[in-house]
This record gives structure tokens, C-alpha cells and sequence, in this order.
């Protein structure tokens, strides 16, 4: 659905946040005759424009059905009310996708449960590099349809792509990305086939003459890739150009999405000299293994995106044996943290700080024989980092990777991980 087909029609914007906003943003230049009603669960939620009705509060699903389309906001989980009108739901990557077709931009949509944000944003970076002209979008900040006035001939969008996003479109960028696939967001999804069923839409309405990348180590990414009627391109680490050392990342994760950004810089014909000297300069994004400064004589880490056990054992991994104090916790999303205990248990951790909910399934997982790892229990930031600064041994890393998101406690990770700096920088 293009956004022009919207004018005159009665619209739900469902949700009223960063992205809903500039969904009503782009209607009210874009579409001027629509009819638009904001409904969202946060019965303080208002809007600047008096021509929109409100539907907030514990009334915020009520009459969908009178809507001729419902624009979704991505957080918003699946629930029982949209069954009815299911056929009425879109979102705003899936009209920013239908409107710019046939404008002679190029899309990369990048999507993975580890490593999507690095990727585009290697992605962009080289594009940039190789003098193309390019706009960085989707989940990793900038909201699509802020950029329909960008969508020019030969201009390329980098999208970044949550299964959220994914979950209810019908089409397909013509470039697939996707980095790795593991259990997530099985709290939204209601299981990992859903989650899977979702990321598939990447690929899923590819046609010939697109193409997807995908890691070939990863046996989901495999799968999704085979939805796909375009071209299929596999890479994994050990296609990486360069060793990790010899870049400003932290960690061999990064060899993957560094393969995977090659692989989409050279398509796009750009010399493998520019793509290179990117990848060295390239100083990684903030809140992923993010060294924030030695402090008291603490090395202190934020790795506030990992909300998952698997990438924090990434994380692990990437910075060996140096670490004495782990952060974890957070909203339980029903996650099996069996294989952390385990790292956990095999690492040279000494101490391991606890927020809740899931901080108590964690301290299941370990199953320690001994008492070798000691367990502190934290309800706040402030807790956790005062912990912190008594047990770790000077010279040595404090790692803030919490295996679970912590919405019942911040915004997003983007406030844990700068909550974690306020309160080193504070002490």
C-alpha cells in the first residue's frame, strides 16, 4: 500500500511512540484528506495536530473494525484483538517499501537476532565510502518514512529490520542481509517458529533478480535464505578480510559481520581498497562492547544491547579471561540460559551481579558444585555498579551484558547503557 492510496481513508495509528509519530508526520504532508485516530495504551498520549482523534488509556483497542487501515506501531505485540481485522494491518516499513518501488532506489534490508545494527551500519558506512548516496533507517534509529523525500534515483536506504517490523509485511528488499538467527523476543512472538515465521519476510517475497546474504553458519539464516527466488550468496568469519585485531572492534563475532558487509560493498561496486580502510576505521557502535573508560582502576565495558544469553556469550568470548564482574538480569522473556550457566561456570568470573526478574533463573543455570562465583543481588543501576566497584580487582573489566532486556527497569538499552555510565562517572 502506497502512502497515496492512504488520502481520504480512515487510519488507526496504533501506537504512539517515536515511529508513530512519524507515521503521522508523513500523512499529514503526504496525505492531507486522511482521517487519523491515535490509539495507545499510555492514556496521557497526546498529539500536537487538533485534527486527530485520540483513543488512549484502557479504551486504546476499541472499534478497529471501523478503521480502513491500521498502521502498527513494532513494539506492539501480537494481540487478541487484531485477529478480526488482520487484513487491515500494515506498518510503516511495509508503506515507506510500496511507495518508494519503482523510484530506482536500491534497499538493503539487514535483519539477525545478533550482529543486524554492526552490519548495516558497516553496510552504510562503505556505500558512503565508495561515494554513493545512501540513508541509514529502520530499528537502528531514524524512522522510514522520515526519509520518503530521499528516495531518489540511484540513492541507496540501508533499513535495519526487527522481526517486529518484519512480522506483517508482504514485501521484501530487494537486498536481504541476515546475520544470524537464534531464540529472541519469544515473549512477543509467543514462540521461536513465530520468530522465525516473522524474519522469513525478508526473504519471503524476494523476486528473481534480488538477492540475499546470509550466514552460513547459521542453519536458520539457511533456511530463510531458500524463501528466497532471487540470488543466494553465503559468507561466514572466515571470509573477513581482515583479523580483528586489525580493526577497532571488539570480539570475532564482528569477523562475521564484517564478511557479511563485504560481500554486500562489493556488490554494490565499490573497490575492495575503500571497503577495507572502512572496516579498520570503523569504531563500532555505542552500547555493543563499548569500552567506556578505566574508572577506579576498573576497566568498565557496556554491552548494553545484549539482551539475549546467546550474545553475551559472545561477549564472553571477546573478552576472555580479564573479566572478574558480569552485570545480568533483567525482564524475564522465558529464555534458556542453560549454555551461560555453563560459560559462566568455565570463565575466570569471580563475582555476578543480579537484577531481576530473570536474575534468579540465572543463578539456577550456573548450578555451581562449589562456591567459586559469588552472587550479589542489585534493584538498580546505582546498586549494581556500587557492587561493582567494591568486588572487581583493579586492572580488571566489569562487563554490563544482561542476557535479558530490561524494560522492567529502562526505556530500552540505550538508557541501561548510559545509565551504567552516569553511575561509574558519578561514583
Amino acid at each position: 500500500m502506497r502512502i497515496k492510496d492512504l488520502n481520504g481513508k480512515t487510519i488507526c495509528i496504533l501506537g504512539f511512540g517515536r515511529e508513530g509519530r512519524a507515521t503521522a508526520k508523513a500523512l499529514k504532508e503526504r496525505v492531507p484528506k486522511a482521517r487519523i485516530t491515535i490509539a495507545d495504551k499510555n492514556a496521557s498520549a497526546a498529539s500536537d495536530d487538533p485534527h486527530h482523534k485520540l483513543q488512549t488509556g484502557p479504551g486504546w483497542l476499541q472499534n478497529l473494525e471501523a478503521f480502513d487501515v491500521i498502521i502498527k506501531s513494532p513494539g506492539i505485540p501480537p494481540l487478541p484483538e487484531f485477529k478480526p481485522v488482520a487484513k487491515k494491518i500494515t506498518n510503516a516499513t511495509q508503506i515507506f517499501l510500496d511507495t518508494i518501488e519503482g523510484s530506482g532506489t536500491i534497499t538493503i534490508g539487514v535483519t539477525g537476532s545478533k550482529g543486524k545494527s554492526t552490519t548495516a551500519s558497516l553496510i552504510a558506512e562503505i556505500l558512503k565510502a565508495g561515494g554513493k548516496t545512501m540513508h541509514l533507517v529502520g530499528n537502528i534509529g531514524k524512522p522510514v518514512l522520515d526519509s520518503l523525500s530521499s528516495a531518489k534515483e540511484g540513492t541507496y536506504f540501508v533499513v535495519e529490520l526487527s522481526s517486529y517490523q518484519l512480522m506483517d509485511m508482504t514485501r521484501s528488499p530487494e537486498i536481504a542481509v541476515i546475520t544470524s538467527v537464534f531464540p529472541e523476543h519469544l515473549d512477543y512472538h509467543g514462540s521461536f517458529e513465530a520468530y522465525k515465521e516473522a524474519k522469513g519476510n525478508i526473504t519471503r517475497f524476494q523476486k528473481k533478480g534480488d538477492v540475499v546474504f546470509y550466514n552460513a553458519l547459521s542453519p536458520e539464516a539457511k533456511v530463510m535464505a531458500k524463501l528466497s527466488k532471487g540470488k543466494k550468496v553465503k559468507f561466514d568469519w572466515g571470509e573477513a578480510p581482515l583479523r580483528i585485531e586489525e580493526t577497532k572492534l571488539l570480539g570475532m563475532h564482528n569477523l562475521n559481520n564484517m564478511a557479511a558487509a563485504v560481500k554486500v560493498g562489493l556488490h554494490a561496486k565499490i573497490p575492495k581498497a575503500v571497503i577495507l580502510n572502512v572496516l579498520r576505521e570503523f569504531e563500532g557502535l555505542p552500547h555493543r562492547l563499548q569500552f567506556i573508560g578505566n574508572h577506579h582502576g576498573i576497566e568498565w565495558v557496556d554491552d548494553a544491547i545484549s539482551t539475549t544469553p546467546e550474545s553475551t556469550i559472545a561477549a564472553l568470548e571477546a573478552l576472555g579471561d580479564r573479566i572478574m564482574t558480569i552485570i545480568l538480569g533483567g525482564q524475564d522473556r522465558g529464555n534458556d540460559f542453560s549454555e551461560l550457566g555453563k560459560k559462566l561456570l568455565s570463565s575466570k568470573i569471580e563475582h555476578i551481579i543480579l537484577f531481576p526478574e530473570s536474575g534468579r533463573r540465572i543463578r539456577q543455570a550456573v548450578n555451581q558444585e562449589t562456591n567459586r562465583l559469588i552472587f550479589h543481588e542489585a534493584a538498580t543501576m546505582e546498586e549494581a555498579v556500587a557492587i561493582a566497584n567494591k568486588v572487581t580487582p583493579q586492572g580488571k573489566i566489569c562487563l554490563l551484558s544482561t542476557a535479558s532486556p530490561s524494560y522492567n527497569m529502562f526505556r530500552n538499552f540505550e538508557e541501561k547503557g548510559e545509565k551504567f555510565l552516569q553511575c561509574i562517572k558519578a561514583m
